[in-house]
């Protein structure tokens, strides 16, 4: 008997959509990534250059465990599919550790996590003569080449200017999916359409916020460092003929225009920073450098968000956490919708974390072996904003 085809649906179009995509090819699942914009990559995974490299904490963390398990990934990814050769990228990022405490969380986190040195090391980054953490395999790359490149790999039915307006489990027990191009069905539904989420009632409850980003494309220079440098800000090792500084950060105010003082201040902390690298520099007053507005999205811990979405209207709210303790009393259960899965809150991590994220999203749904160890992996679920309403009793 012929094995029924399974379907999915994934909203978004940036690199987290495209890497579930990749993963479900893994797993011959028949794939449509919809978009309300006219192409991939339109927002944030469409910034000219970008930065990969792991988060590190002095000690073991699920976050920092995440981190580092997910730039393995991303090697293993980047070298098994060839996209050292089709994507615009410089190796080696030097994170500069200027203060003693920056020192001792990452010579101790290199010990911690047991870090190899062709993976990070201790060393002088070369313009400044600053210590720092090398990442010899870090990466500053273009995300809207590695987002295309992902997307003609993963290879899904696409439709642009497609915009999600409704879903619904039907009858059948498909789900319904409502867009501005007409009704679709699917077996899996992926979420990873970034600050959208907020349009959706059934994942608007996640604690999410829309973040402002701005950065300063700088003509390549005689002059320049050949790799990353990161320093609170960043400066990307030249690609095409650029480089990016970046990036300011502004979780309130989300205007679409750039702002002229921004481009300064990114410019002075720059040259505070770095005054060897700037001195031979023959560039215009920083507020007249082309620059680029995108909005990433970032949870209420700076966690990703992935796995199944939580439906939360059906909850049992008479089960309440003041009660736990008392003879008899009850934990919540957090009722799923079983085929809706959401990506979400990558904010500025989405390059290193994104294919990880996907591969552990995908896998849960279909309930394959752990990828990651099962207090990581709670440690992303959207579970975990549930829980801490629960305990504050925000669910009613």
């Amino acid at each position: 008997m012929k094995k029924k085809e399974r379907t999915a649906i994934v909203v978004g179009a940036g690199i987290a959509g495209v890497s579930i995509c990749l993963a479900l090819k893994k797993r011959n699942i028949q794939t449509i990534l919809i978009d309300s914009e006219s192409e991939p990559a339109k927002h944030a995974s469409g910034n000219p250059i970008g930065v990969v490299y792991p988060f590190l904490t002095k000690h073991k963390t699920a976050e920092s465990e995440f981190s580092l398990q997910a730039f393995m990934y991303f090697l293993s990814i980047w070298e098994d599919l060839g996209l050292e050769s089709l994507v615009p990228h410089v190796d080696g990022i030097y994170f500069l550790l200027e203060k003693d405490e920056s020192y001792d969380r990452y010579s101790h986190a290199l010990r911690s996590h047991q870090i190899l040195n062709h993976i990070a090391e201790e060393s002088l980054e070369p313009v400044s003569g600053i210590r720092s953490l090398f990442f010899p395999k870090g990466k500053s790359l273009s995300p809207k080449d590695l987002t295309k490149q992902i997307l003609i790999l993963a290879n899904p039915e696409t439709k642009f200017n497609c915009q999600l307006t409704k879903w619904q489990q039907s009858e059948n027990g498909k789900i319904l999916c409502q867009t501005t191009d007409g009704e679709l069905y699917c077996d899996y539904l992926f979420l990873s359409q970034g600050y959208q989420f907020a349009e959706d009632p059934n994942s608007k409850w996640l604690p999410l916020k829309k973040v402002r980003g701005q950065i300063l494309q700088i003509p390549k220079q005689n002059q320049t460092n050949r790799h990353g440098i990161l320093y609170g800000d960043y400066i990307t090792a030249p690609i095409q003929g650029y480089q990016v500084l970046g990036a300011s950060y502004d979780e309130f105010k989300l205007e679409e225009e750039p702002r002229p003082q921004e481009s300064e201040t990114l410019w002075k902390e720059m040259v505070q920073k770095l005054p060897t690298l700037v001195a031979d520099w023959n560039l215009p007053n920083a507020r007249l450098l082309p620059t680029r507005v995108s909005y990433r999205t970032q949870s209420q811990d700076r966690g990703p968000v992935l796995g199944k979405l939580p439906d939360i209207s059906k909850i049992d709210l008479t089960i309440k956490y003041q009660n736990l303790l008392k003879k008899d009393g009850k934990q919540m259960k957090i009722p799923y919708f079983e085929n809706v899965g959401i990506l979400n809150g990558l904010g500025s991590r989405g390059l290193t974390h994104s294919l990880f994220a996907a591969e552990i999203l995908v896998s849960s749904m279909f309930s394959e072996p752990d990828v990651v160890q099962e207090r990581i992996f709670k440690s992303l679920k959207p579970d975990r904003f549930l829980l801490r309403m629960w305990k504050r009793d925000q669910l009613t």
